[in-house]
């Protein structure tokens, strides 16, 4: 009897530890189930959809809002040393780099030969380049002549010209200015001229298609080589204007005049036009026509007095 006693009395501990799981399945949610198989041994009564709100694979990565995947652990690691190094930083530029950044200009190249009678075959050329910064331009520029006539030497010209432009803000007079010019003639009663000018500029007109510029100033003039081997004083007078007319074309022209202070009738003054044609924007390569007159009343030999050059150049701009 005692046997059956025992028995009973595990029967009815079995049935009761069942009803408290069943409570605790419905109460806790799967944490409860899962404590609750725990305590009644593992019997669970509760069916396998009581658990769809459990993580179906507990081996999975959590997913954030949004429905992104998190970054796997190599990204991560990465991404922690990118955090580490911080962004890239552009290296210093050379002091070469800085001195040559900026710059522009052209070169030039042009010849005509003439047959008949007088046998003449003639190449000029040259370059400038130039940068603005700050409101400020500096340019360098040089030019060169020569010719044959009937097989002898008739033209030996080269002039170098260094300008520098400081502006001092949008007002018409709108800075002062510095150009050095040396030339180098050998047909001429010197061996070579250099003229020191300085002064102040106004900005006659300035828009998308028209700039016109004019600097007034003083002049100082010595040639080396010739009969008159003192500086010169003198008055300048640069004026230079270009005109775009479309895409493809250009007028400019300059005028530069020198009349000396003591005596205002000798005086030298050089003239020039071009029409720039531009033949390929993508390499920068355009025709220029144009023509140049030269003329000095110090010239005592007064048939030598005007030169006058017509010429025809490719012009390479860069």
């Amino acid at each position: 009897m005692g046997r059956h006693i025992f028995l009973s009395m595990m029967t009815f501990a079995v049935v009761l530890m069942t009803l408290v799981t069943g409570q605790v399945h419905a109460d806790e949610g799967p944490e409860g189930q899962i404590a609750a198989a725990v305590v009644s041994g593992g019997i669970l009564t509760a069916p396998r959809a009581s658990y769809a709100d459990a993580d179906p694979d507990p081996t999975s990565a959590p997913q954030p809002e949004g429905g992104q995947p998190l970054p796997s652990l190599d990204e991560a690691l990465d991404a922690g040393k990118d955090a580490q190094v911080g962004p890239a930083v552009e290296p210093e530029p050379l002091w070469i780099e800085k001195i040559i950044q900026g710059w522009g200009g052209e070169v030039r190249l042009g010849s005509d030969l003439s047959t008949g009678t007088v046998e003449r075959s003639r190449v000029r050329g040259g370059f400038n380049i130039n940068k603005s910064y700050d409101g400020h331009t500096t340019a360098l520029r040089t030019d060169y002549a020569y010719a044959e006539t009937n097989n002898v030497q008739s033209e030996n010209r080269m002039v170098n010209g260094l300008s520098q432009d400081w502006g001092t803000g949008a007002t018409k007079f709108s800075g002062i200015f510095f150009r050095a010019t040396g030339e180098l003639d050998e047909f001429r009663a010197y061996d070579y001229r250099l003229s020191l000018a300085g002064g102040g500029r106004y900005q006659l007109v300035k828009d998308e298609k028209t700039d016109a510029l004019m600097r007034l100033g003083f002049s100082a003039t010595r040639e080396f080589g010739s009969m008159r081997n003192d500086w010169v004083p003198e008055g300048a007078l640069f004026l230079s204007v270009s005109k775009v007319i479309n895409s493809k074309q250009k007028l400019s022209a300059n005028v530069d005049y020198y009349p000396e202070i003591e005596r205002f009738e000798r005086y030298r003054v050089s003239a020039k036009a071009n029409w720039d044609l531009k033949i390929d924007e993508e390499t920068g390569l355009n025709l220029r026509i144009g023509v140049e007159n030269r003329y000095d009343t110090r010239i005592e030999d007064a048939n030598n007095r005007n030169d006058l050059d017509l010429h025809a150049e490719l012009v390479w701009q860069f």
